[in-house]
């Protein structure tokens, strides 16, 4: 008996493995039948609603008669198209071998940020990465639209955000080329170093219009864009736009040019004006994007300018504040408010709860979403504590990292950029960012992860390809499969098999990770 049952198992395990190498993310359940079936672009489809779903999952039954989709969402519909695509791209004669799949995500937030401030992207190159997403099932796009070195968004009541304050004095670039020389050859790199160029960079932004067809094109593949507005602190571009909203009016304020760090050009939160500049900002952008959250940053700000403003020192006294830091916690709040009357609610990142002197009452009460990145374990702890939700998006750890603009390898010839080239693919994909000790209760406030792609180091659509690619997928995976069911090795294999779509595709993908990998030389 005990025989007969490791047979069936061993037959099971040989089905699911066949079954995994062929499509990411790996679906929750799945168990495969005799025969196959071909399918030849979804005409053979039947699809059956239904309500009791939940608006993510779907039900994928594929049978000698044909193939039936059943969900209650056509988000869920076009999940289950996903994986019947990737099925069918695995079989050259357009077989596919019976199975029944039940599927669902992990985590209902499955994101991916990309900074524009630093550098700029088309509205073309955005799409593309876009497709991956919507291949991989991940729902948000989170768009780094504005920070010190560059503002991106059209604010039509405030004109001078994008006239000045897209555009900056010098900028740099790293040297990122495609050797293609012999297309018979494994597609290699030859890489320079990283220099200021001198020349003027912009302006770039993104038109109304523009911000509007980013959001129709990830409607259709079932993605929210998440728009951020980088506040009170990383706003130094519109301070360059419109000084007399600093702490120092009279000085003199241009976008940054340094490659990163910290600037303490910040908005003046003692002046009443310069708070309703910021919602004058957040309602245009309300009226854009349809997705109920909007993210304003909170982040790296500093209180030097604080400190010595007049306006926030008085305020300070008459709101009896403790810290001057609590000045960005009233300034939060206030910012919540003023959304939540436009059917939005606020995203922040982990230092709105974790800098000393932070107002951690008020925070709470905003009922912000906290995205953690800096000491994310430690910063969703206490962030779960506080009754609110999380999303895990870890900088750097030692054994991995969702910031995916960071190297992959040290290897010789590798462009220069972030990070020292420990942060590999592999542990991208092993890496659990979720923090010890969570009870059931507290693990439903882990919303999801995120893949986040800071621009400092990045100048090309081509660099940008080679870091983002394949870390997206590994974070798209860890956001929709469970923790148990994931392993390197297969995913590995799994991997190999998507490379035919990514060449296809012409995308540009790091391949250290890759059997047979030889290092350049």
């Amino acid at each position: 008996m005990n025989r007969f049952l490791l047979a069936i198992f061993s037959l099971s395990l040989s089905f699911f493995t066949s079954f995994a190498q062929s499509v990411i993310p790996l679906p929750q359940k799945m168990m495969t039948c005799e025969g196959s079936v071909k399918v030849r672009k979804l005409k053979n489809v039947r699809y059956v609603t239904n309500a009791g779903m939940d608006s993510e999952a779907y039900r994928l039954d594929i049978s000698k008669k044909g193939v039936t989709i059943t969900s209650a969402t056509d988000k869920g519909k076009y999940y289950a198209e996903q994986t019947l695509k990737q099925l069918a791209e695995d079989c050259p004669d357009g077989s596919i071998a019976c199975m029944h799949i039940e599927d669902r995500p992990q985590y209902a937030y499955r994101g991916f940020m990309l900074d524009v401030s630093r550098h700029f992207f088309s509205v073309d190159e955005l799409k593309k990465l876009i497709d991956v997403m919507a291949r991989y099932k991940m729902n948000v796009f989170h768009w780094h639209l504005t920070d010190d070195h560059g503002w991106r968004a059209e604010i039509k009541k405030w004109p001078k955000l994008t006239t000045v304050g897209s555009v900056r004095q010098n900028s740099w670039d790293t040297d990122f080329h495609l050797d293609s020389l012999k297309s018979t050859e494994t597609q290699k790199y030859y890489t320079g170093t990283t220099a200021y160029t001198g020349r003027q960079y912009g302006p770039y932004y993104y038109t109304q219009e523009e911000m509007k067809e980013i959001v129709r094109y990830c409607a259709e593949r079932h993605i929210d864009v998440l728009p951020e507005v980088d506040m009170p602190g990383h706003f130094k571009a519109a301070m360059a736009a419109y000084p007399e909203f600093s702490c120092t009016p009279e000085a003199e304020h241009k976008v940054w040019t340094e490659r990163w760090g910290v600037n303490d050009d910040v908005l003046n939160v003692g002046n009443q004006a310069a708070i309703d500049f910021a919602k004058d900002i957040l309602d245009e952008l309300c009226n854009i994007f349809p997705y109920p959250y909007i993210h304003i940053g909170g982040d790296e700000c500093p209180t030097s300018a604080w400190e010595k403003n007049v306006m926030c020192q008085e305020k300070c006294q008459r709101l009896g504040l403790k810290h001057v830091r609590a000045l960005q916690s009233d300034f939060i709040k206030e910012i919540s408010d003023h959304v939540q009357k436009k059917g939005k609610r606020i995203i922040c990142w982990n230092e709105s709860v974790s800098a000393e002197g932070a107002d951690l009452d008020l925070i709470r009460q905003t009922g912000a979403t906290i995205f953690c990145w800096v000491g994310s374990k430690a910063a969703a702890k206490k962030t779960i504590g506080m009754g609110l939700n999380v999303v895990l998006s870890e900088i750097h750890a030692a054994d991995g990292s969702y910031y995916i603009n960071r190297r992959p390898s040290a290897e010789k010839g590798e462009p220069t950029g972030a990070g020292a080239g420990d942060d590999t693919v592999e542990k991208t994909y092993i890496y659990n960012p979720l923090p010890n000790g969570l009870d059931a209760s507290q693990l439903k406030q882990v919303n999801g992860v995120q893949a986040t792609f800071w621009t400092e180091w990045v100048s090309s659509n081509e660099y940008l390809e080679y870091l983002t690619l394949p870390k997206l997928i590994c974070i798209a995976e860890a956001g929709w499969t469970a923790p148990s069911q994931k392993s390197w090795e297969d995913f590995r294999n799994r991997l190999m098999k998507q490379t035919k779509w990514l060449d296809e595709n012409k995308y540009i993908y790091s391949r250290h990770w890759m059997k047979g990998y030889e290092p350049r030389k």
